[in-house]
């Protein structure tokens, strides 16, 4: 049975690159924010689903207002 040390020896650890570190996530546009004021101020009582405001952002219109 080989020595812990001889072991140990194998293994070299790869240098870091440097700048290294977690990756910003691109931001993509949404409407979602303006759309939830809009309908805050048109109907306070009523909520928007994921999927609702999913379709609301696929919506080419809004680029034009």
């Amino acid at each position: 049975m080989p020595p812990k040390a001889a072991k140990a020896a194998k293994k070299e650890k790869k240098p870091k690159k440097e700048g290294g570190g977690k990756r910003k996530k691109q931001r993509t546009e949404s409407y979602s924010i303006y759309i939830y004021k809009v309908l805050k101020q048109v109907r306070p009582d009523t909520g928007i689903s994921t999927k609702g405001m999913s379709i609301m952002n696929s919506c080419d219109h809004l680029e034009n207002l």
